[in-house]
């Protein structure tokens, strides 16, 4: 072999290892964040929950406020509807005329 065939062996072994090195540090990183999306994946997934049980805690509140009125919700609730009742009698005598 020649000098300048010896020269392009160890140019070529060379990048050979540059490359597998790069390779390395690639698949490296690759599973670094592999593992960086299952962690967040895995967050996401515990936050869906918690928001999924803060909704059905929302909904109980919700539903337990509306039979939890109080006395004063309550005489406007019967103000309005005598209201409603008396303009319903006073359309009824209209029409009977």
């Amino acid at each position: 072999m020649t000098s300048e065939q010896l020269n392009i062996i160890k140019e070529l072994n060379a990048k050979i290892q540059r490359l597998i090195f790069l390779y390395e540090e690639a698949k490296k990183k690759s599973a670094d964040l592999q593992q960086s999306v299952e962690e967040r994946d895995a967050k996401i997934e515990e936050l869906m929950a918690t928001i999924t049980n803060l909704e059905d805690k929302n909904k109980k509140l919700q539903l337990a406020g509306a039979f939890k009125a109080s006395s004063e919700d309550t005489r406007d609730a019967k103000l309005k509807i005598g209201k409603i009742v008396r303009e319903i009698d006073k359309c009824m005598a209209l029409l009977n005329k």
